[in-house]
């Protein structure tokens, strides 16, 4: 059985059971007490069938504006139970559940997001160019040498450089033969250059020129947000406290804090599912779990 804190002024009042009967109740479920009072003749009694069909009354009777009482139910299902719970919690409460997780299994757990639903939650405290600044060099030369990197692209960018900083950068690597040139003449130079040169003059770029081609090109095409792995996007928030990681995450719809919440333990789980609002948790009873309303007590 299971034994709530329930309001029995409550009880004696709306179903016309004295006190004294009610004591003579103790820990019988209310199905049982529901039979016994129809058997000494109480008609009011028969209302509990009904009530407890009404989600609006049930959370009355139960009392489950009381955290504790919602709790001592909760904690009766069995861990697959607990996780039907979690898709009627809010977005808030599935949120308030991940902040017993550390820092790193948050940042885990993010990782394992769509890229799309990641970089929302990134973006939120940071911008493009701070995650490619934290990209280990080898990545970014990886970036560079993959195929849909597509150099019409990488030359549409130089294209709208300011001709001193496109010659900057080609003075940095191929000396000053390249200086006092004209746009025209440092673009053709560029475009003629065979594939694996081309990329070699991109991985050899100073970083912040790197970022700058790096921002330009996913902004025009941000599926290549997808050649960068999830570990180089979340790099920047390994700096965050763990509060701020969350409140970035409010972007996240519910579908994607479930499967988070769900890897907790079963005590845990049982806190988180707690959060539920007690007339839907009420409404749930009726629907999902039939049989635990039938254990529990007065």
């Amino acid at each position: 059985m299971i034994q709530l804190n329930l309001d029995l002024n409550y009880l004696t009042r709306y179903f016309e059971i004295t006190t004294q009967r009610l004591n003579e109740y103790s820990s019988k479920s209310i199905e049982e007490v529901m039979e016994l009072e129809e058997l000494q003749g109480n008609q009011a009694a028969s209302l509990i069938s009904s009530a407890m069909q009404n989600p609006r009354k049930l959370a009355k009777i139960l009392q489950l504006v009381d955290p504790q009482n919602r709790y001592l139910i909760i904690s009766n299902l069995s861990e697959n139970d607990l996780q039907k719970l979690l898709p009627y919690l809010e977005q808030e409460d599935l949120l308030w559940g991940l902040k017993y997780f550390r820092v790193d299994k948050i940042i885990e757990m993010l990782n394992k997001l769509p890229t799309e639903q990641l970089l929302s939650v990134v973006l939120q405290r940071f911008t493009l160019k701070d995650i490619f600044l934290l990209m280990p060099q080898e990545d970014v030369d990886k970036f560079f040498e993959n195929q849909e990197v597509e150099r019409k692209d990488v030359m549409k960018y130089f294209e709208a450089l300011n001709p001193s900083e496109l010659e900057r950068i080609l003075v940095q690597q191929f000396g000053y033969s390249m200086k006092d040139k004209t746009q025209d003449e440092h673009l053709a130079f560029i475009e003629s250059m065979r594939d694996k040169d081309f990329t070699k003059m991109l991985q050899n770029m100073e970083r912040y020129d790197q970022v700058g081609l790096m921002v330009a090109l996913v902004n025009e095409k941000p599926e290549l947000m997808e050649q960068i792995s999830p570990e180089n996007i979340t790099r920047p928030m390994r700096t965050m406290e763990k509060h701020d990681i969350l409140k970035c995450m409010d972007v996240l719809d519910p579908e994607f804090l479930i499967p988070m919440v769900e890897e907790l333990p079963p005590d845990l789980l049982q806190v988180v599912a707690t959060q539920i609002d007690p007339a839907v948790f009420a409404q749930v009873l009726i629907d999902e779990f039939p049989d635990v309303l039938s254990k529990i007590a007065l």
